[in-house]
């Protein structure tokens, strides 16, 4: 499966017709690697559970603002409960959804949760070897319109990451989430609310089988991702077009984005980054915090969104409006603590202004 780039000139225009292009200069492919495939044992939540292997992470879903907690067993013990709050999340039309992921202690032996619905152990690095092909890094970057005023953003694509692209169809082949494109309306910025396991594509992989296959999305409800070193990953497919996230070349006031599944009741027109990581008491990284500048910056120019304006959000398929910004935070459309008490305390100032300001 080819991945995709933004692509400038005349190129670009090779891409918007439809026209096969070539990987774009300077992909590394990604032909002949493997990585692990992702194990989980779903439990319910309740009584201690004693995974049959090891395990990385658990999820939890349940209803959205559940609240909750979650200890771990190890060979010394129990240790203390940590809070949980299940975020809302979910496709626009499925219904919104409580989620957590919550990082497993070294050596962890078991788990239990004080909440109100399922959860799994996961492992992600102890499986079979997943052969994953195409190019493994590519570039975004604007039209050639616009292309001064932002920098380009180079990324990790799906094959790049890993991506088990088989969770996107049923037994039968058929695609579990078509994509759809609505005009791009609002940015918004998510953490994963988990410690990051040190290897961020497996944590990537994480949240794409919580999203594609424990919550039966057929795909992760990000459009792109940032890890704690600033590199940025794709996320939602959106066709083979040669293009992420849109469904064609994107210039402002007519790109279209790939309806996600971050933000429910909001999705449409709505593109959202995710930093990996629990920023309830601790901000991002220098690296992640100017790479989200980067990602958010090159956003608003191909799509003509104003990260100081403030919205009226139109769900095409229903008429809804929901009032809210157009570049912000999760907690500004949900009942959510996403993207963390620490980093939503000072997103206008490390973020939103330094969008707004352009490069200097």
């Amino acid at each position: 499966m080819r991945r995709r780039a933004f692509l400038t000139g005349a190129t670009a225009g090779l891409a918007a017709l439809g026209t096969a292009l070539p990987a774009p200069r300077g992909a590394v492919a990604a032909d002949g690697r493997t990585v692990p495939r992702v194990l989980a044992e779903p439990a319910p939540a309740g009584p201690l559970v004693h995974p049959e292997g090891p395990f990385d992470v658990v999820t939890v879903t349940g209803g959205p603002g559940t609240r909750g907690a979650i200890r771990f067993e190890t060979p010394s013990g129990l240790g203390s409960w940590k809070r949980l709050h299940l975020h809302a999340e979910g496709r626009d039309d499925h219904g919104p959804v409580g989620s957590a992921l919550v990082r497993a202690p070294e050596g962890a032996t078991g788990y239990e949760v004080d909440v109100d619905g399922g959860t799994a152990a996961v492992n992600l690095f102890d499986g079979e070897g997943l052969r994953v092909g195409g190019p493994e890094r590519t570039t975004l970057s604007a039209p050639d319109a616009i292309s001064a005023e932002v920098a380009a953003v180079r990324l990790r694509t799906r094959a790049g990451w890993g991506a088990d692209e088989s969770w996107r169809f049923d037994d039968e082949g058929n695609d579990l989430w078509p994509a759809v494109f609505h005009p791009v309306q609002a940015l918004t910025v998510h953490h994963t609310a988990m410690a990051t396991t040190g290897d961020h594509a497996a944590d990537v992989r994480a949240v794409y089988h919580l999203h594609a296959v424990e919550q039966a999305w057929g795909d992760i409800g990000y459009h792109l991702l940032i890890d704690p070193d600033g590199v940025v990953y794709e996320g939602r497919h959106s066709g083979e077009d040669g293009l992420p996230v849109f469904s064609g070349v994107p210039l402002p006031g007519r790109a279209r984005s790939v309806t996600a599944g971050h933000a429910y009741g909001v999705n449409h027109g709505n593109i959202g980054v995710c930093l990996l990581g629990d920023l309830t008491d601790a901000l991002p990284t220098r690296a992640a915090r100017n790479s989200l500048v980067s990602v958010l910056r090159l956003l608003c120019a191909v799509t003509g969104v104003d990260p100081r304006a403030e919205i009226e959000h139109v769900r095409p398929d229903t008429g809804a409006v929901t009032p809210g910004p157009a570049l912000g935070r999760h907690r500004d459309w949900s009942d959510t603590a996403c993207p963390g008490d620490a980093f939503a305390e000072v997103f206008d100032t490390t973020i939103r202004d330094r969008v707004a300001r352009g490069p200097v």
